[in-house]
């Protein structure tokens, strides 16, 4: 019943006032826009006065515009904001107003286009649309960011790991060797599976034991087990060692961690 009316209430009426309320999209664009940017807008140079149309009136002559004041705009519109009162933090650029607009100025006989990708300047003094500094920095932050994100997606590996130590676990003696226990996860980006998983130490002698035997990882999936790392006294060298530890499937390096390993504070 809860999530019941949780949804009914979000469709019934707060989808729209996400736009309006909750959305950071308008504040943005507020900051964002200059008289020459293109937005969604009214030409009011061609719409004004508005005006009820009426058969056989020239209404050139009496000084009316192409806007007949049909209100489709506003009722198309889903933050109910009227467009030809200028730009508004509310309006998504979701551009139903211009398809409304058309579909009218076809029915009544006028050029589209009332409604439309237009700046300020244009429809004020009619300038045309011109590559300025702020259009070529915001091209090159947004190239930057693109370029960012396409090298990040092509560098990434195909499996993930996290090596940690069991918390709250001191590390054990056993003869000349340090034991330490340690749970990780193996995460698979493909969409094929890895099979035949071995982890192995890198950077130190010693021995790696997986709790569970043979490691699977599906494709999209999690691999979640324990591990216990067995290092000789004498290949350590502080009581807190960094370790290379590497994940191999097929005896193919796919992922490498590093990972803490506790010994004594003197090492005989």
């Amino acid at each position: 019943m809860i999530f019941t009316a949780v949804f009914y209430f979000v469709f019934a009426w707060f989808r729209e006032q996400v736009c309006i309320i909750v959305c950071p999209y308008g504040r943005l664009q507020g900051v964002l826009l200059d008289n020459k940017s293109i937005i969604v807008a009214y030409d009011y140079e061609r719409g004004e006065g508005r005006q009820k149309i009426r058969k056989k009136e020239v209404r050139e002559e009496k000084g009316f515009g192409d806007c007949i004041d049909c209100n489709q705009c506003v009722l198309v519109c889903p933050t109910g904001i009227d467009i030809r009162n200028g730009t508004q933090l509310e309006c998504v650029n979701c551009t139903a107003c211009i398809d409304a607009c058309d579909e009218i100025m076809d029915k009544v006989g006028f050029e589209r286009g009332l409604i439309g990708y237009n700046s300020e300047n244009n429809i004020e003094k009619g300038e045309k649309f011109s590559f300025n500094a702020r259009i070529i920095s915001y091209s090159v932050i947004l190239t930057l960011l693109v370029g960012f994100l396409v090298t990040l997606v092509f560098l990434r590996n195909d499996v993930e790991s996290k090596i940690l130590r069991l918390p709250g676990q001191l590390y054990t003696t056993e003869g000349v060797t340090i034991r330490n226990v340690y749970t990780f996860k193996l995460l698979n980006k493909t969409t094929e599976s890895y099979d035949n998983i071995k982890i192995k130490l890198i950077s130190h002698a010693g021995e790696i034991q997986v709790i569970g035997g043979n490691i699977t990882i599906p494709k999209g999936g999690l691999y979640e087990g324990t591990l216990f790392i067995l290092i000789d006294k004498k290949d350590l060298h502080s009581s807190k060692e960094k370790l290379k530890i590497g994940v191999y499937s097929h005896d193919n390096l796919i992922e490498t961690d590093k990972t803490n390993f506790l010994g004594p504070l003197k090492i005989d």
